[in-house]
């Protein structure tokens, strides 16, 4: 009898410990974070830096980003790559860009939860997604390649944030927003159920449910984890989609269905998969290409969404005119840094090289897409300030890449879309992807282009050798094209011993421009180094034009 009693007393003191406990529990309060609420005011630029966050508090930021930035350049973000980082050495600090702007006030947000409160009054809600979407890939690492069904899942989120002007939360962001920043943001959609359980599933639903809320201007394709397009992209309200590389017929009807929508020609933004897996490069634009539609390498591009929507940047030149007289006796050759149809190469890459000493003084073509004008004016502004005696090539292939020539419908609009943009960035010359003439002669139909050159400068089996030297330029409708030399082959390129005058345009992808430029100093008395405008200018006096 006393053990019972004990027993029941030890039990009835437990009780009464929890319920204490318990009580005290639920009536600690909530502390809600401090940090002063920001005034926000047009003509500002309000930043974070979201390197080494989460790729979950990425994607929150950039669709805040991207629909904040629709009705005005207000959010900057600064991260490095998120697929394909180099490193310090081969690519600028994320802080450059933002740092090249000194006419705006710029104000620093800590920490990006504090950004979505301050700036709450600007969306309309928030769109849940599972939070085991990024896995644990890290920022950077290009490796391992998401499923197609995850990336489809991503994809769809980030459309319903277009539609909705709403942020990308999982349950666990929506909940820190609720208790520690005193923001419920209603929820206008979901993708964690089972409409986009997969591939299939989740494009059919956007298709059939919500196609006519996106643009038929333009459309994206992402294939990995790109979070730093994702503002422009929803900013431009695009239909976004990861094409599938070994698609069933019924995913290619569906992927044809949403391709059609945009009328042609049009822009794809974006990329193919770019961890080695399908589509590849060659499949994704001979899709796009044989559909009429090009493409906008930008997967990479961060902060479009605030420079597209500034005015469009006007260049006084793109290249310095010598006005050279053609000598009989030289040996012309000209250097152009290709690959620029990749913006990656326009915010990350080119202005780290543009750093080497005494660049500016040499005659070196550099390709700057002519569309830079219009997307990004911050950048435009920087290099046409920084071209020195440079000069500017329009990369492959005018308005937007094309590797293979679109269908004969569509060229006349897209050409005529290429000859403004190349009108209004001052520019002469164009590239092609092939290393054959004859993949030029449908450029010279364009009004403001006055030579053509054919060829990406890469390891490539189709590459012209100095043998092949008389079949690699001609004068087609009046307008010299050039087939390019590799710089792979400079040692041989130098040793050329045939007959004056010769004409050598050599194509440098991934070449050093110091590289360059110890090639050009160590060239004999008969060589000439003109620039790729120059060169199209001496060619023409040679063929008596």
């Amino acid at each position: 009898m006393h053990t019972l009693n004990l027993s029941y007393r030890l039990v009835i003191i437990f009780v009464v410990a929890t319920f204490c406990w318990n009580c005290q529990k639920t009536e600690d309060p909530i502390i809600l974070d401090d940090t002063p609420q920001t005034e926000i005011n047009e003509g500002n630029i309000y930043f974070t830096d979201l390197e080494g966050k989460s790729l979950y508090d990425i994607f929150m930021i950039e669709s805040l980003q991207g629909n904040v930035n629709r009705i005005s350049p207000l959010i900057w973000v600064l991260k490095t790559p998120l697929v394909e980082y180099g490193g310090p050495g081969k690519m600028v600090d994320r802080s450059f860009w933002l740092n090249t702007i000194s006419d705006t006030e710029k104000i620093k947000f800590n920490n990006p939860f504090v950004m979505v409160r301050d700036f709450a009054d600007k969306i309309d809600g928030c769109v849940i997604y599972e939070n085991t979407l990024f896995g644990t890939y890290k920022s950077g690492a290009r490796h391992p390649q998401p499923m197609d069904n995850i990336v489809a899942r991503l994809n769809a989120t980030a459309m319903l944030c277009a539609k909705h002007n709403a942020v990308a939360l999982t349950e666990n962001q929506h909940k820190i927003l609720i208790d520690k920043y005193g923001i419920e943001l209603p929820i206008l959609a979901n993708t964690t159920t089972d409409d986009f359980s997969n591939w299939q599933s989740t494009y059919n639903y956007m298709y059939n449910n919500f196609s006519q809320d996106f643009s038929t201007e333009m459309m994206a394709n992402n294939s990995h984890y790109c979070l730093g397009m994702f503002d422009f992209l929803i900013k431009n309200k695009m239909f976004i989609i990861n094409m599938k590389g070994n698609p069933t017929t019924l995913d290619q009807n569906l992927t044809d269905d949403i391709f059609n929508r945009c009328p042609n020609p049009s822009p794809v933004s974006g990329v193919w998969n770019v961890a080695g897996g399908t589509p590849n490069e060659d499949s994704y634009q001979k899709y796009l290409n044989n559909q009429g539609k090009y493409a906008i390498v930008n997967f990479e591009a961060f902060n479009l969404s605030y420079t597209s929507s500034l005015p469009e940047y006007v260049p006084e030149k793109s290249e310095t005119k010598r006005n050279l007289e053609f000598d009989p006796s030289k040996k012309y050759i000209s250097f152009t840094e290709t690959d620029g149809d990749n913006y990656e190469f326009i915010q990350q890459i080119f202005p780290k090289k543009f750093e080497v000493l005494g660049r500016k003084s040499y005659p070196i073509g550099w390709e700057i897409p002519s569309t830079l004008c219009e997307l990004d004016p911050v950048a435009a502004k920087w290099f046409f300030s920084n071209i020195g005696d440079n000069c500017f090539v329009n990369p492959v292939t005018g308005a937007g890449y094309y590797k293979y020539i679109l269908p004969e419908q569509y060229l006349g609009d897209y050409f005529a879309l290429t000859d403004s943009y190349m009108t209004g960035s001052k520019y002469r010359t164009i590239r092609t992807m092939w290393y054959n003439l004859e993949d030029g002669r449908p450029l010279t139909e364009i009004s403001s282009v006055e030579g053509v050159f054919c060829g990406y400068g890469g390891n490539d089996a189709t590459k012209p050798s100095i043998s092949d030297y008389p079949q690699t330029h001609e004068i087609y409708n009046g307008k010299p094209i050039f087939i390019n030399y590799s710089y792979l082959d400079i040692n041989s390129i130098i040793n050329y011993n045939g007959s004056s005058p010769a004409f050598f345009s050599v194509a440098c992808v991934y070449t050093h421009p110091s590289d360059v430029i110890n090639s050009i100093n160590s060239l004999s008395n008969d060589w000439v180094v003109v620039s790729p405008a120059e060169l199209i200018d001496i060619y023409k006096q040679y063929a008596g034009m």
